[in-house]
C-alpha cells in the first residue's frame, strides 16, 4: 500500500483532476444533477429540511452529514441566520455551521436564499437606497440651498471685487477647496486672487498648502478676467467639491438623463400659462420644484396650489409665512399671481430653473425620478448576468455607474485604474487593495463583483448552488481517500480549512483539526482531556496560526503531518484509528452534546 505522504501528494498535486474524477462518479453525478435541478425551487426552511435528498446533500457539502438527523437543531440555526453576532450559529465554536447558514441564508434573503447572487440582488436594492440617502441627511437642505444660491449668482461675478463683495458666494467657493473664508483675512484672499498662478513666485504658488493654488487656479481672474465664472471648473467643479466635502453619498444620474429632463422642461414650460397647467404636468412640476429643493411627490396638490396662488407680493402669503424658505424661492420663480400667463416666459423660469436643476442633479443633490431609477434598474437586471469579466463591466459604463453608485461610490470620482485594481485584487486576501482601505465600501463593491474569485460566474454564482456542489465533491473526495487512509483524509481536510482559522479554540472545536495539530506536535490523544485554555496556550507556544494561511508553510506542515502519521499508523496495516472523528458513517462530525459544550468555549 502507498504510504500516507505519497497518497496525499498524488491527490494534492493535481487536485482539479482528482475533483473532476469524483464529480463524474455515477452516484455523485446523479445526486448533483438532482440537487441543481431542485435547490432553486426551495423557498422556505421547512421545504429545505423537508426534502431529505436535498438537505442531506447540502449538509454533506459543508461537512455536517452526521448532523442531518438533527433537523430541529439546524432549523434553529437557519432561522436565526448569521447577521447577528449572537445568533445560534455564530455562537457555536465550530464555524462550519455559520458557513452553512451563510450559504442558505433564509433569515436574510427569504425565498431568494437558494437563488441569491450579490450582484443581482444586493446592487438593485442598494441603488434605490443610495438614491434617497441624501434626503435622509440632516444637512441635505443646507447643501442644496447653498448650491442653489451659488449656481444662480456665480455667473454674475465678473471680478475679484464682485466675488469679495458676496460673502456667501466667497464662503461657498473657498469651502470647495477646503478653505474657510471666515478665518482668512480679506487682504490675504485678495492677494492670493490678484497674484494668480501663472508666476511660480505668486503668493498662492509659494505656499506649501496647495489648496490656495487650486482655488486661485479655478477663480483665475488675473488671467481670464470677466469670463472666469463661465468655466466648467467654476460652474460644475466647485459645487462638486463642495458636496464632496459634505460627507454625503449621493447618486448622480447619468448625463443623458439630465439632458433629456432639462430639454423636456425647456421645450414645454412655455405652454404652461396657469397654476392648473403646471399642476397638470407632473414631469414639469417635479422638475420645477426639485430645482428649488422641494419634492413634488411628498407634497399634496392642494398645498402646492395654495402656495402658488398666494404669490410672494404679500408678506402674509402662505409661501412667505412658511418657515421653509424654499417655498418662497419656488413661488417667486413661478409667480402666476403677479405675472399671470407670462410667468413662465421670464428668465427666472427659462434660465435660472434649468440651471439650478441641472447643476444640483449633476452633483447628486436632486434625487433622480422614480422613472429613472426604474429604467436604470431594469437595464441593470437585464444585462448584469451577461458580465463575465472585469473587462465586460468596465466596458459598459451604464452598468458600471449603477454598480458603483449601489455601493456608495461616485462614478465621477473613481478612475478606471482604481476600479480595475480593486476588482483584480479581490477580497480573499486580507492584504488586497480593497481590504486594506479603511473605506469599506470598496470591499463591499468587490465582494459583489468578485471576478477575482469566481471568474466568469461572478454575477451569476449562488452560494446555495455551484459553490455548494464544489464543496460536496470535495467532501466526497476526502471521504473516499479516507476509506484507504484516514491520514490522507485528515490532511486534505486540514489543508482545506486551515487558512480560515484565526484561533486555536476553533481547532479544538473540531476533533479532526485538533487531531492533526496533536499529531504535528507529537502529543498523545490523552492531551485532548487537558484544560481547554491550557491546550490552546500550548498550541500557541509551538505553532503560529498565521502560518496556516501561508501556502508554503502549510505545505511543509502537511508533509510533516503525513510523515508522522505514517510512523504511527503504517499503511501496510491501516485500520482507521480516527473513525470516531468522522461521524456515522465515515464523515467528520461531533455530537450535539459536544457541540453545545464547545459553543461555550472562548473564540
Amino acid at each position: 500500500m502507498v504510504n500516507t505522504f505519497i497518497s496525499f501528494d498524488l491527490i494534492n498535486r493535481d487536485l482539479p483532476k482528482a475533483l473532476a474524477r469524483v464529480a463524474k462518479e455515477p452516484v455523485v453525478d446523479n445526486d448533483t444533477k438532482y440537487y441543481l435541478a431542485n435547490i432553486g425551487k426551495v423557498k422556505t426552511i421547512d421545504e429545505f429540511v423537508g426534502n431529505d435528498r436535498l438537505f442531506r446533500y447540502a449538509m454533506k457539502a459543508y461537512g455536517l452529514e452526521d448532523m442531518t438527523y438533527a433537523k430541529a437543531f439546524m432549523v434553529k440555526a437557519l432561522k436565526e441566520g448569521v447577521s447577528d453576532a449572537d445568533s445560534f450559529a455564530n455562537r457555536l465554536s465550530d464555524k462550519r455551521y455559520a458557513t452553512f447558514v451563510s450559504a442558505f441564508n433564509f433569515a436574510k434573503y427569504g425565498e431568494q436564499a437558494t437563488t441569491y447572487n450579490r450582484a443581482q440582488v444586493d446592487a438593485p436594492k442598494n441603488f434605490a437606497t443610495q438614491v434617497t440617502l441624501g434626503a435622509l441627511s440632516q444637512n441635505f437642505d443646507y447643501f442644496g440651498d447653498e448650491t442653489g444660491y451659488y449656481l444662480t449668482h456665480i455667473t454674475q461675478v465678473k471680478s475679484i471685487d464682485d466675488l469679495m463683495g458676496d460673502s456667501r458666494l466667497l464662503s461657498y467657493a473657498m469651502a470647495g477647496f477646503g478653505l474657510d473664508s471666515t478665518t482668512e483675512t480679506p487682504e490675504k484672499i485678495r492677494a492670493m486672487l490678484e497674484g494668480g498662478v501663472s508666476d511660480p513666485d505668486s503668493p498662492a504658488n509659494k505656499l506649501t498648502d496647495k489648496s490656495w493654488a487650486n482655488f486661485v487656479s479655478t477663480f483665475n481672474f488675473a488671467e481670464n478676467g470677466a469670463e472666469t465664472t463661465s468655466s466648467a471648473a467654476v460652474l460644475n467643479g466647485v459645487p462638486d467639491k463642495f458636496v464632496q466635502g459634505s460627507g454625503l453619498t449621493l447618486v448622480r444620474p447619468n448625463a443623458d438623463y439630465i439632458k433629456s429632463e432639462a430639454d423636456y422642461f425647456k421645450a414645454n414650460i412655455g405652454k404652461v400659462k396657469t397654476v392648473t397647467d403646471l399642476l397638470g404636468n407632473q414631469r414639469l412640476l417635479s422638475f420645477a420644484m426639485s430645482a428649488y429643493g422641494l419634492d413634488a411627490t411628498t407634497e399634496t396638490t392642494k398645498d402646492i396650489r395654495t402656495m402658488l396662488e398666494g404669490g410672494v407680493q404679500d408678506a402674509n402669503s402662505p409661501a412667505n409665512q412658511s418657515s421653509d424658505k424654499r417655498w418662497a424661492s419656488f413661488v417667486a420663480a413661478f409667480d402666476f399671481q403677479q405675472y399671470g400667463d407670462q410667468a413662465t416666459s421670464r428668465d427666472a423660469v427659462l434660465k435660472d430653473t434649468p440651471l439650478l436643476w441641472t447643476g444640483k442633479s449633476s452633483v447628486g443633490l436632486i434625487a433622480p425620478s422614480d422613472d429613472y431609477v426604474k429604467a436604470e434598474t431594469a437595464y441593470y437586471k437585464a444585462n448584469v448576468s451577461n458580465l463575465h469579466s472585469i473587462d465586460d463591466l468596465m466596458a459598459d459604463k451604464r452598468l458600471l455607474n449603477y454598480a458603483l453608485s449601489s455601493y456608495g461610490l461616485d462614478p465621477a470620482k473613481e478612475t478606471p485604474q482604481t476600479i480595475r485594481q480593486m476588482l483584480e485584487g479581490g477580497v480573499t486576501d486580507a492584504d488586497s487593495p480593497a481590504n486594506k482601505l479603511t473605506d469599506k465600501r470598496y470591499a463591499a463593491f468587490v465582494t459583489a463583483f468578485n471576478f477575482a474569485q469566481y471568474g466568469d460566474q461572478a454575477t451569476t454564482i449562488t452560494a446555495a448552488q455551484k459553490p455548494s456542489v464544489d464543496k460536496y465533491v470535495r467532501q466526497t473526495l476526502e471521504t473516499e481517500a479516507g476509506q484507504d487512509n484516514e491520514g490522507v483524509r485528515l490532511a486534505l481536510y486540514f489543508e482545506r480549512n486551515a487558512p480560515s482559522l484565526v484561533s486555536f479554540y476553533q481547532v479544538l472545536a473540531d476533533p479532526a483539526l485538533s487531531k492533526v495539530v496533536r499529531t504535528l506536535l507529537s502529543l498523545p490523544d490523552s492531551f485532548a482531556t487537558a484544560d481547554v485554555d491550557k491546550q490552546v496556550k500550548y498550541f500557541e507556544s509551538k505553532l503560529d496560526i498565521k502560518d496556516f494561511a501561508d501556502p508554503d508553510k502549510l505545505g511543509k506542515l502537511m508533509k510533516r503531518f503525513t510523515s508522522l502519521w505514517e510512523v504511527n499508523n503504517p499503511s501496510s496495516s491501516q485500520q482507521s484509528p480516527t473513525a470516531a472523528l468522522f461521524g456515522q458513517p465515515a464523515e467528520f462530525g461531533i455530537s450535539t452534546d459536544l457541540l453545545l459544550t464547545m459553543a461555550k468555549l472562548k473564540r
